[in-house]
């Protein structure tokens, strides 16, 4: 993303946000930036998920109608990913998790990635019993920057969401952007 593209969402972010505050100077600045790094997130998290599908479609040689699907449950996760959703998640599943339920999705993915089948690894919100959901980390492969990594498919009602995951030999999960 280029730099005016990112200030402008980063002060749009701003001028949406800051009339919803009653008393604008207990805003702080802090918050400020927050917001606009979560909006650019989320923007981020939308081109990311669009590149991140177009090269797993290459890699799976998927048709054109499953890349599609794909490409939306891409661009889900790296919302939730890189800004906890925002305007990315509005309106599906993911949207109603609750703190606890966010944390209990957070654990079960990491599970998953750490299991080398891809075992089913479920998850429920307790805020929200009715939420239900399953993480499963899809086999490992060897990407050309010589990492290993797993892309991570959570479906949390009607609604999927996918991540790409890698490390280093030896090393952590990371979200791979």
């Amino acid at each position: 993303m280029n730099s005016r593209k990112f200030i402008s969402v980063f002060l749009c972010s701003l001028f949406v946000h800051l009339p919803l505050v009653a008393n604008a100077g207990q805003f702080g600045l802090k918050r400020i930036v927050q917001i606009g790094a979560c909006g650019g997130g989320a923007l981020a998290g939308v081109k990311i998920g669009e590149k991140i599908a177009d090269a797993e479609a290459k890699r799976l040689k998927l048709s054109p109608e499953e890349a599609k699907k794909r490409t939306r449950a891409f661009q889900i996760g790296m919302g939730l990913a890189l800004c906890g959703g925002g305007a990315m998640i509005a309106g599906t599943s993911y949207e109603k998790l609750g703190k606890r339920g966010r944390e209990a999705r957070e654990k079960e993915i990491n599970a998953a990635l750490e299991d080398a089948a891809p075992t089913p690894h479920m998850y429920t919100d307790p805020e929200n019993p009715s939420l239900t959901g399953t993480a499963v980390a899809q086999p490992a492969y060897m990407a050309d920057n010589n990492k290993e990594c797993r892309v991570v498919q959570d479906q949390l009602g009607a609604d999927q969401a996918m991540v790409k995951y890698c490390r280093a030999p030896g090393g952590m999960w990371a979200v791979e952007t």
